[in-house]
């Protein structure tokens, strides 16, 4: 790791409940040494969140209107709603539901990898459950960063939800 956003990709690419090595350098009587220990990977409290004011000072304002870097995906979403969980049969999942991929959105460059009809349970180990949540996360991505989503996915073959990541690198 050779720089904060090193380690925030990394830890952002481990799947929550994963326990990894971490070693790290401690200052001992005026001594750097080397201690290593493992740590569980958990879910990113809230509070954490990246919030759109944490954008760089120096990024440059070139529009009036926001750009939406969901749009860049090339995902339409939509908020689950109980019919929607009923006739797919995603009853108790929470997320938001893949309306439709684009074929030239960052995510058609990564066949199979998301699905119409799959439902985005966290990205970034960030759960969303409404549009904004998401819009809010995917906006504070630069090129270069790591997403990692959760999906869920009904599998007609077994009769049940399957759970999975998806990962790519933002560009």
């Amino acid at each position: 790791v050779q720089s904060a956003q090193d380690l925030i990709n990394k830890v952002a690419a481990t799947p929550v409940g994963e326990t990894v090595p971490l070693a790290y350098l401690r200052d001992e009587n005026g001594k750097l040494e080397r201690h290593t220990t493992s740590v569980t990977i958990g879910e990113r409290p809230s509070s954490l969140a990246p919030k759109d004011d944490d954008a760089p000072l120096t990024k440059p304002k070139e529009k009036a209107q926001p750009e939406n870097n969901h749009v860049k995906l090339g995902v339409t979403l939509q908020e689950m709603t109980p019919q929607v969980a009923t006739e797919r049969k995603l009853t108790g999942v929470r997320g938001l539901y893949v309306k439709d991929i684009d074929p030239n959105g960052i995510i058609a460059e990564h066949p199979r990898s998301l699905l119409e009809g799959d439902v985005i349970l966290r990205i970034n180990r960030m759960p969303v459950t409404a549009l904004e949540e998401f819009e809010r996360i995917v906006n504070s991505l630069k090129p270069g960063d790591a997403v990692v989503l959760n999906v869920a996915r009904y599998d007609p073959d077994s009769g049940r939800i399957l759970q999975r990541l998806v990962q790519f690198t933002y560009q």
